[in-house]
Formats: C-alpha cells, sequence, structure tokens
C-alpha cells in the first residue's frame, strides 16, 4: 500500500469493495492510473487492489497528485473527526438523561445546556443510539419505577414522583404502555418482593464479570472496627441501623 491511511490496507480493501457506510470519512481511496481519489461508499466500479493507495485525508490525496472524483464528491465526505465529536456529544447527552435531566426540563433547555440547536441535538442522538432523547428518559424512568415497585414497599404515589413523572395518572399510563399491567399489578406479581421486616433488598445491576472475594479483601483492608463487619460472602455496616449485609454475585 502506497497511501498514508492509519487503517490496515486489508481492512481499507474490504471496505471499499463493500462500499461500507461505516468507513466514509476514515480513508480515501485513490486510483493510480486514473489519477483520482474517491470515498469509500463511491458507485464507481472497484479498481484493481494493485492500482490503488489510500490516505487519510483528501488533502493527502491531493497533495499526492490526485484529483477529486466528480461522482462520490470526496471533499463533501463527513470528517472522522466531526464523527468522533458528534459521538462524543450524544454520549454525554445520554449521561445527563440518565442523571434526570429531561424529568424535570424539556429538551430545548438540554439542547441549551449543550449550546447546540434543538434539531441538531435530537438527530445525533437519534443517529448515535436509534431513539430519541424523550425515548431515552422515558425508558430510564420506567426503569427505575419498575426496580421500585419490585424491590421496595415504598408506596405507588410516592414511586411515581421518584422516577420523574409529573402526576400519578402520567405514571400510570406510561407504565401500562410500557408493560402491558399496571404498577400494582406489577407489585402483586411473582416479580414482587425483596422485603423482609425491616430489612430492604435491593438488587444492584453489575457488567460481568465482577471480582467480588477482590472487593471483599479490598473492604476487609480499610474495615473500621465496630461499625463495618465482613465474612467469606458478605459486607455489613453498622453506620445504618437496618441496613443488610451485601451479598457475594452468584
Amino acid at each position: 500500500m502506497d497511501g498514508l491511511s492509519a487503517l490496515h490496507s486489508d481492512v481499507c480493501e474490504r471496505a471499499r469493495l463493500a462500499r461500507d457506510a461505516r468507513f466514509d470519512g476514515l480513508f480515501y481511496t485513490a486510483v493510480k492510473t486514473t489519477g483520482i481519489y474517491c470515498r469509500p461508499v463511491c458507485p464507481a466500479p472497484a479498481a484493481k487492489a494493485t492500482n490503488v493507495a489510500y490516505y487519510d485525508t483528501a488533502a493527502a490525496a491531493a497533495n499526492a497528485g490526485f484529483r477529486p472524483c466528480l461522482r462520490c464528491r470526496p471533499e463533501l465526505s463527513p470528517s472522522a473527526a466531526d464523527g468522533r465529536a458528534r459521538d462524543q456529544l450524544a454520549d454525554r447527552v445520554l449521561a445527563r438523561i440518565q442523571e434526570g435531566a429531561l424529568d424535570d426540563a424539556a429538551a430545548p433547555a438540554l439542547a441549551d445546556e449543550f449550546a447546540v440547536a434543538e434539531r441538531l441535538l435530537r438527530r445525533t442522538f437519534l443517529t448515535r443510539y436509534g431513539i430519541t432523547p424523550q425515548a431515552a428518559a422515558a425508558t430510564r424512568r420506567i426503569h427505575i419505577a419498575k426496580q421500585l415497585l419490585t424491590e421496595t414497599q415504598r408506596p405507588v404515589t410516592e414511586i411515581a414522583f421518584a422516577a420523574g413523572y409529573a402526576s400519578l395518572r402520567r405514571f400510570n399510563q406510561a407504565f401500562v404502555a410500557a408493560t402491558g399491567m399496571n404498577p400494582t399489578r406489577l407489585r402483586r406479581s411473582e416479580l414482587a418482593g425483596g422485603t423482609n421486616g425491616d430489612v430492604q433488598t435491593l438488587r444492584l445491576a453489575y457488567r460481568p464479570p465482577y471480582d467480588w472475594p477482590r472487593v471483599l479483601g479490598f473492604l476487609r483492608a480499610r474495615a473500621l472496627p465496630g461499625i463495618e463487619q465482613l465474612s467469606d460472602r458478605a459486607y455489613q455496616s453498622a453506620r445504618c441501623p437496618k441496613s443488610a449485609p451485601v451479598q457475594g454475585c452468584r
């Protein structure tokens, strides 16, 4: 490969032959026999691999003496830097949504927080995750409500407000639409439970693998005498009189 692309030549070659849109803007294809450089999605017939060179940027291909293709217009290709910036924006927006940013404010306020137009924020988020910011916020609220319903004995009205709903009626409508049952029915179902007298047991999600023995070792080395207690499988803190031991993951 005579070009300067940071990607491996085999990767570039497969992407070029497949016209893979995911690589548009990541590299450029230059054909030595025609003196023209293209985007990897160019609809022109694919040149022989021996006649092709790859470059990281359109400027690099032009500097090597190649002319831009008039069919795929490589000068209009989205830059890799722009793509990364959009992904980073979408990721930051998702993090704010997970923090409840859309529970008390509308999408325009969130767009203002990131100093972008609401339409751009929505389009960027939709491209990255396949859903709108409002849909992501709605899913988050439902997940919180389900966890509180099945793992605590808090009143349904209190759970509705804790999950970010403005009213019990809206909560009931959204919950039925998302789960096919009302909140009270879910609580009575086999999914309910998690309480035992004055003790509440919460199931904490984690991404495996999770080295619980190593975590126990870390906590044991720093345990405060008379306050924190550890066994081979559990950790318990006496800071809260009603706290339950944290059991190991199974």
